[in-house]
Order: C-alpha cells, then structure tokens, then sequence
C-alpha cells in the first residue's frame, strides 16, 4: 500500500514538473499534500515516520562526533558551480562534525527533473530549492520547518516569513540572495549614442534602438529559444509586474477562471505593444532560434548594447568574459510603459529549503548550513563581492565592493521599482503551455488577439481541472 502511493506521488511530481497534467491544481494539491504529510511518508523510501525528532528538539551541532554528518545541496544556479567551495571550506573549518559537502548546480530548466529523478531513487538531496509561491507545491511535504533550528530565521522580515511560510507546513524557504531582471545596458554605448541615461519609458526605448541602429549597432540579442526563461518568466510577465499590487489580484481571477478581458488590459496591452513596436522589429536575426548563451557572449563582447530579460546575476558571467565590462554595464528597469512611475523590475528571492531525513542529525546540521549560508560574514561577502547579488537578510551590512550592477537591483528596490516576480505564483502545470503560446506569438505564428484568447483559454482549463 506504501509503495502504492509513493508511485502515486512520484507519478504526479513526475506530470507536475513535465507540464503534461500535473497537481497543479491549487486546491487539489494542497489536500493531497496535507494528506500525505499526515500520514508521514517520508522522502527515503516511503517510510512512516513521524515529523522531524530535530524539530522537537534543538540539536548541538557542534556537540556530534567529528566527520559524522555529510550533506548534498542541489540548487539550480549554475553561475555558483565554480565558487561554492569558497563557502564549504569556512563552514567545514568550523564545523569539525561535517564530513562532506557534495554541492550540484544544474540549470534551472534541467532542476525539476533531476529533483524527480533524485526522490524516485531515494536520494534526496538534504538541501534544494522550492522557492517562494505554488509552483514546487508537491515538494512541501518533503520540506522541513525552518523556523527552529536556524538561527536566521530571526532576522528575517515578517513579508518574508509570510512568503516562505507554505499553510500548515511551515516556514519553509529561506532567502538567501535577491535577483532584480529587466535590461542590462552597455552604458559606454549608451553614452556614444548620446544618451545620459537609460530609457525610462517606452517611447525612449524605442527611440534608443533607432539611434542605436542609425549608428549601425545592434540594440540588443533576444533569446527566444529560452521559453521557459526568458519568455514566460522573466518578460512575459511584466504585465501583472507594473500592475499596482504586482498582479496578484489579476492572476487570482485568471487561475478562477474569470474573464479578465485580456484585450484590453492596459498592461497586457502595453506589454504587447513593446513586443510589436521594439523588441520584435529590432530583434536579431534568427532571433526565435536563439539560445540564452549565444545572446549573453554578444552583449559580453560589446556586439550589442542591451541585454534583455537577463540581470544581476551575470556578474560571474561577465567577470569571466569581459571583466572591464563591470565598470560601464548598468541594470535597469523593462520599460514597457510610457508612464516612467509604473515600471517596475522584477525581483526574484533566491533560496534555500530542507528536506525531511530520519537522521535527526542530519537535518540539524542541514538547517544550521542554510543559516551560514543566509547570514554569515563569509556568506555575506561571498554573494556580494564574488558572486554579486544583494543578500536578502535586510540588517546584513552591504559591502562597498559590491558590484555595480547589484547596486542598481538595492537602488531599485529602494525607490519602490522592485517587485516579486508573480512568474512563481503560478502553477507548474500550465508552463509548457505558456511557453508554447509565447514562442508562436513572437515567430509570428500567432496574432495578437490569438495569442490572448489562448492565454485566458489555459487558465480556464487550469480552472476547469483540465491540468489536473
């Protein structure tokens, strides 16, 4: 009978994470979790067992026998494979009771699939990502409460606390670091266009790529073979960003079913206008075919002077290709509105979560890990100044080494521009047909009012049931 139903679990993680007919269903999943947290399946075998013994009881991690404890971390953020080991060392060299830390950074369109892989084998990972909203909801249950055991947790936000908190699971996700996406500027070409500052609204970016291309320079590389990416996430979804409450009401009635009346939407409106007014007309060729790396190694070399839907966690990247680049390259804003006050950049909190293990050991010194790894000194200057990314722990110190292009994304969020990417808000279960109805729309496959009947029309069926 166990055995049964942890099939019946890996089958739906399975469908969830393939975009075929997961869990995605906000209701039905959520019971279906609650049910399985309540009969204790564990993430190893499928065993019963009750919560966490590390949750009842705080364990002395320094008190365990010397090399005893070994952790695996998997997170999708490929720009930490060549670094990590800098955090490993300081956190091993005081903490004698760790044998190993085995570390793993796969892309993120490679993760969900791997984190499958990884429970169907029962080998877990004891640190992973969900991050915040509903779209890795079927891994709640796998999922420890953070709000004992990491001494972080007490300096975190109560906005944090609330976005990390998963209904009767608990404080799950831990924010380590924030990442702001919109435009990457080459602010030397800004400047030789005769610009003295990055465009603010939608006319300017228009006028910006006429200028650019009157001078023979390419305005920037789309990678619109990232669907997943690039499309559906970091752009496609600016709309719901500039609305005022970042859309969560909107997309509350869009995952209801209702009729929103996309077509006349003033920011889906505004959005689709930047797509036929500029990015489209002043896309690459071959634009649709194009992969995230062919178009960050152009703005890397200086072949094109913007870089969209990318952001300030390409500091590593351009470190590595074109290390001057740091002194002249500026993140901002995607300015699809022609009111400069509605555009906003989207942020998405990077984090780290626990999974449950019959080791109580285990999962102490799991969560004592993701707490240095949150808000230590070495933590704090290791994502500032090496990997350049604002740390989310607000009352951490933010170094005067901290690149510039971090700066902009603390500067954005500080003027009010910075606003949590809604693109986690949405269930996985609807992506590929997202991304599916985005990529048609840019290669021309699909006019406008197509395009938004097929938008509302999936969250219909996501309503209806028809993803599960």
């Amino acid at each position: 009978m166990k055995k049964r139903k942890m099939m019946a679990l890996l089958m739906a993680a399975v469908m969830t994470v393939s975009g075929l007919a997961g869990c995605g269903g906000s209701s039905d999943s959520g019971t279906e979790a609650s049910a399985e947290k309540e009969a204790g399946t564990r993430a190893e075998g499928g065993e019963k067992a009750p919560e966490s013994e590390a949750a009842g009881a705080e364990i002395d991690v320094k008190s365990l026998p010397a090399g005893s404890v070994n952790l695996s971390l998997m997170l999708p953020l490929g720009q930490w494979t060549d670094n990590f080991n800098t955090l490993i060392d300081a956190y091993k060299a005081e903490h004698p009771e760790i044998g190993e830390i085995t570390a793993t950074f796969p892309s993120s369109d490679k993760y969900d699939d791997l984190l499958v892989s990884a429970l169907s084998a029962g080998d877990l990972p004891n640190i992973i990502n969900l991050g915040y909203g509903i779209r890795r909801q079927d891994w709640w249950q796998y999922c420890e409460d953070l709000s004992t055991g990491c001494p972080a947790y007490g300096m975190l936000t109560e906005e944090q606390i609330a976005n990390g908190t998963n209904g009767e699971y608990g404080m799950q996700v831990m924010p380590m670091v924030l990442e702001g996406t919109g435009i990457l500027y080459n602010t030397r070409i800004l400047e030789e266009a005769g610009w003295d500052h990055t465009p603010q609204t939608r006319d300017e970016l228009l006028q910006y790529c006429k200028d650019l291309k009157a001078q023979g320079i390419q305005p920037f590389m789309l990678p619109w073979a990232e669907t997943y990416l690039n499309l559906f996430n970091n752009v496609g979804n600016y709309w719901l960003l500039n609305k005022p409450d970042g859309g969560k009401a909107t997309l509350e009635k869009l995952m209801a079913g209702e009729d929103v009346d996309l077509a006349s939407d003033p920011e889906m409106t505004e959005l689709l206008d930047t797509y036929e007014e500029i990015l489209i007309p002043f896309a690459q060729e071959g634009a649709v075919s194009a992969d995230k790396w062919t178009c960050r190694n152009a703005f890397f070399a200086e072949e094109c002077a913007m870089l969209v839907g990318e952001g300030s966690y390409e500091t590593p990247n351009i470190q590595n290709a074109n290390p001057a680049m740091l002194e002249y390259v500026k993140q901002d804003i995607l300015p699809v509105s022609n009111d400069a006050e509605k555009n906003k950049m989207a942020i998405a909190s990077i984090s780290a979560s626990v999974t449950k293990n019959d080791d109580p050991n285990k999962v102490a010194c799991a969560k004592d890990f993701v707490s240095f790894l949150v808000s230590s000194e070495e933590a704090r200057i290791w994502h500032q100044e090496t990997m350049g990314s604002p740390t989310a722990i607000q009352s951490l110190e933010v170094s005067e080494n901290l690149p510039v292009i971090a700066k902009d994304v603390i500067d954005s969020n500080k003027a009010g521009k910075g606003v949590e990417n809604i693109f986690v808000y949405m269930p996985s279960s609807i992506y590929t047909d997202m991304q599916e109805n985005w990529a048609k729309y840019v290669a021309g496959a699909a006019a406008r009012e197509e395009f938004l009947e097929r938008y509302q029309q999936i969250f219909k069926d996501y309503s209806d049931g028809i993803y599960g």
